[in-house]
């Protein structure tokens, strides 16, 4: 890889870093990367409002390839210990996010520099953290006919520069659901004259065990209580409504929708017990990341190609990832690269993207846009 071009990432990821933007609000990191991308490539630039994609064209080209970089920043507040450490209070880069879109724009340049046989496409996309993203971005995948799309994420705990590829699942399917009781108040006195959504919300809660059980399920199932709050600060009143939010996922999508049914099925039942009413509400939900088969071996063997080690990984990530939304239209997959064994985990204060990955990441992604 060109070192200037790596040089100039970089710097270019602590310019993101510094001026991280949450979800939905990139506005100011959309406008760093164009203007970086005008400046050093005469790529075609597409700009979608949210996001947007930088295309490459070949003379005849035999493929139609994408590489997506997500851009959004997460709501967690930074010291000033980094140099380039981000000037919005409360907002910082702590997936590594800035890296992401980094990675991409050195590739793009690469690109542009050096030419393809295929037609390369760069996206840029918005909202990952809440899953809005790639819902919006993947109607590029038709849009330009596109044959394959690649895309990674860095990973603590891992061999820095190391690879990690999964054959099918590679990040859970997923999404927050909150339950809410409606029933009636009463003075706690006399509860027998309220209905009380506290106990159709504890039993759901001791139930939850025997609903994620593996042996009622394909693959991995989890249920997280996330909050549950009930009633009001008032010890002269029983409660009449209250909400249990839950984040489920399952490493099939399938297996996450025979979850939410059960859940429903047996709060409805509860709340027809205590005499409550019943609605659900759905948050940042994403589909399951499945790596198609001959995607996933490509990128196995043009790490083998480039000398970029393989770590071994066993099951898919529990975290989910929106890039399943573009592999569920088209081939491609999602890999991981390491940040280093003892590096700190990603959504914490401690974090920073390893700027080592800058060249990995480049350098891979080139090997497979010339297959």
């Amino acid at each position: 890889m060109d070192k200037g071009i790596i040089s100039a990432a970089t710097a270019l990821r602590h310019e993101l870093h510094r001026n991280a933007e949450l979800s939905n609000h990139e506005d100011r990191t959309v406008r760093i990367l164009i203007d970086f991308l005008s400046i050093n490539t005469d790529l075609e630039l597409h700009d979608m409002g949210r996001w947007f994609y930088a295309a490459y064209h070949a003379p005849t080209p035999k493929k139609r390839i994408a590489f997506r970089a997500d851009i959004d920043a997460l709501p967690i507040p930074e010291s000033d210990a980094l140099p380039y450490h981000s000037m919005n209070p409360m907002v910082s880069h702590k997936c590594g996010h800035d890296g992401h879109a980094a990675c991409l724009a050195a590739f793009a340049l690469q690109i542009d520099k050096t030419g393809c046989e295929n037609d390369v496409f760069f996206i840029f996309q918005n909202a990952e953290e809440t899953g809005d993203g790639a819902k919006l971005c993947r109607k590029l995948i038709a849009m330009e006919n596109i044959d394959a799309v690649y895309g990674f994420h860095n990973m603590p705990g891992f061999p820095l520069g190391a690879v990690m590829v999964h054959t099918g699942t590679a990040a859970c399917a997923s999404t927050g659901l909150i339950l809410s009781f409606t029933g009636k108040k009463a003075h706690a006195s006399q509860p027998e004259n309220g209905k009380n959504p506290a106990f159709a919300a504890a039993k759901l809660i001791l139930d939850i065990p025997s609903l994620i059980s593996p042996d009622e399920h394909e693959g991995m199932v989890l249920c997280t209580v996330i909050r549950v709050d009930i009633g009001d600060e008032a010890f002269g009143t029983s409660a009449g409504e209250g909400k249990l939010m839950l984040t489920l996922r399952a490493e099939l999508e399938s297996e996450l929708e025979l979850l939410i049914s059960s859940l429903k099925d047996r709060a409805a039942r509860y709340c027809e017990d205590y005499g409550l009413t019943l609605s659900c509400e759905f948050k940042d939900s994403f589909p399951e990341t499945r790596n198609h088969a001959e995607s996933a071996e490509l990128i196995r063997a043009c790490c083998l190609k480039c000398g970029i080690p393989l770590a071994d990984w066993a099951e898919p990530f529990r975290s989910s990832e929106d890039f399943g939304y573009y592999t569920q239209l088209t081939g491609g997959a999602l890999f991981y690269i390491g940040d280093g064994e003892e590096h700190p985990a990603l959504h914490t204060a401690e974090f920073d993207f390893p700027d080592e990955l800058i060249e990995i990441a480049c350098k891979l992604f080139y090997e497979l846009a010339l297959n």
